[in-house]
């Protein structure tokens, strides 16, 4: 008899600490879902950065001064605008029209325009299309605004920069 007492005063406690909990629950889980894509649009945005890095450490200097952009149809990278047609073909989890790109060229530590060594094939400091100035890395920076979609916050700005030693 006492049983049947308790149980019908609990009736309807589940039901209440449900509708308690399962807000924040579900609150939780949709925000980790939501933490997880900003990540996963991070990494693409930092392996784009690394990507067109590479790209242009190796599609500018020498490679438009030997010809080799006209024999393989592929062009010269002497701007970001090269970037981004670059980029455009390869933004697989991004809008390109959210993504920016400035590309640019370090000289070697000491080097003026006052005492800049000869140009020569051999010199690992490169010069970038239509410059006449040695350089010897490539600096690539990459924005991408994202809207999260939970849409409780504005754009999100992911930024990305990779820097690499030219290679051609």
């Amino acid at each position: 008899m006492v049983a049947s007492r308790c149980a019908r005063r609990r009736r309807g406690t589940t039901v209440v600490e449900f509708a308690v909990v399962a807000p924040v629950v579900l609150l939780l889980i949709f925000g980790e879902i939501v933490g997880g894509l900003g990540i996963a649009r991070y990494q693409e945005v930092a392996h784009l950065a690394r990507d067109c890095a590479r790209y242009a450490s190796t599609h500018g200097g020498n490679y438009q001064r030997d010809g080799i952009a006209e024999q393989t149809g592929v062009p010269a990278v002497g701007s970001s605008s090269d970037l981004s047609s670059f980029l455009a073909r390869r933004a697989a989890l991004l809008d390109p029209r959210r993504i920016t790109v400035s590309v640019a060229w370090t000289g070697p530590s000491g080097v003026t325009p006052a005492n800049m060594p000869t140009y020569d094939d051999t010199d690992p400091n490169l010069v970038p299309p239509g410059q006449n100035v040695v350089y010897n890395r490539v600096i690539v920076t990459l924005s991408y605004e994202w809207f999260p979609e939970a849409f409780l916050v504005g754009p999100i700005t992911l930024t990305s920069r990779s820097e690499m030693p030219m290679s051609y």
